[in-house]
């Protein structure tokens, strides 16, 4: 994916830039259903968009920080 912004052109995301997001999105298990997950689910998203438009498009590698971000965030907002 080539970065649009700092040309000055909109971000547009393609079904496969959502395909590689939903990927790293089951790799964490963010989309299982359940009143404890919806927190985390929504955390955990806006972190995969932000890494992904930062430029981590490997599925696997953008769960895992994903992930670590996420709880970082959460740890922040509990603390």
């Amino acid at each position: 994916m080539i970065n649009l912004q700092t040309a000055g052109i909109p971000m547009i995301l393609t079904p496969q830039d959502f395909s590689i997001m939903e990927d790293a999105m089951r790799g964490i298990g963010a989309l299982s259903s359940g009143r404890d997950r919806d927190i985390h689910r929504e955390s955990v998203g806006k972190a995969v968009i932000k890494l992904y438009l930062a430029g981590i498009t490997d599925p696997t590698k953008l769960a895992e920080a994903a992930d670590t971000l996420s709880a970082m965030r959460l740890l922040n907002r509990r603390g």
